[in-house]
């Protein structure tokens, strides 16, 4: 059987080893020891990183889509 493919490969939660700043709000600060989520291009090999309160709509949204593509395909 073929392997699943990963629609997430690009997308992962990190925790911080030092500082970073939130890419949606810049005001954001994400602090060494919490944790972010991390958006890689993998075109241009750079990331963006998300605190979790600016994480929370874009996940949301993201789910809201993958039901739209299910309801396409008449899986719910």
């Amino acid at each position: 059987m073929p392997k699943i493919r990963d629609l997430l490969v690009s997308v992962s939660v990190e925790t911080v080893p030092g500082r970073r700043t939130c890419h949606r709000r810049r005001t954001h600060k994400i602090h060494p020891g919490s944790v972010c989520l991390v958006v890689r291009d993998r075109v241009s090999g750079g990331y963006k990183n998300y605190c979790p309160e600016c994480a929370g709509p874009i996940l949301q949204e993201a789910v809201a889509k993958v039901a739209v593509l299910r309801r396409g395909l008449r899986l719910e």
